[in-house]
């Protein structure tokens, strides 16, 4: 899929969902919350795919610390990665593929569904690293 047509099915999934979006810098922006969590995701739309960013609203009190967490806790994840962005808030990273244009829908759910769950399973963990 052309990138045109990646953001055309994502910004119809999120508008489906009841999402609020906006644009910004190339990137689609978004809250998410769950449980009393809320968090921020980007998304970047290119030929064949999109990249989430979902970023977690709060920095590292010690950046050291927490990169050993995450990667501890990327020999859990199946799909992306955790890290520790500039500004020293954990983002979790992952992609959809999208080089079936009938797929589409169900991989950029498929992945938003798995940002979420792995931001709201590792939320603790990250906040508070051992």
């Amino acid at each position: 899929m052309e990138e045109q047509a990646v953001r055309r099915t994502l910004f119809a999934l999120l508008s489906e969902s009841g999402v609020e979006w906006s644009e910004d810098a190339g990137y689609i922006r978004f809250r998410a919350r769950r449980d009393g969590m809320v968090w921020e995701t980007d998304c970047r739309a290119m030929d064949g795919q999109v990249l989430f960013y979902f970023r977690f609203p709060f920095r590292a009190a010690d950046r050291e610390k927490t990169r050993r967490v995450c990667n501890e806790l990327n020999a859990r994840l199946m799909r992306g990665a955790l890290f520790v962005a500039e500004d020293g808030s954990p983002v979790y990273r992952c992609r959809a593929e999208l080089d079936d244009v009938f797929l589409a829908s169900a991989r950029l759910s498929k992945a938003l569904e798995y940002g979420a769950a792995a931001v709201v399973r590792y939320w603790g963990e990250l906040e508070y690293p051992a």
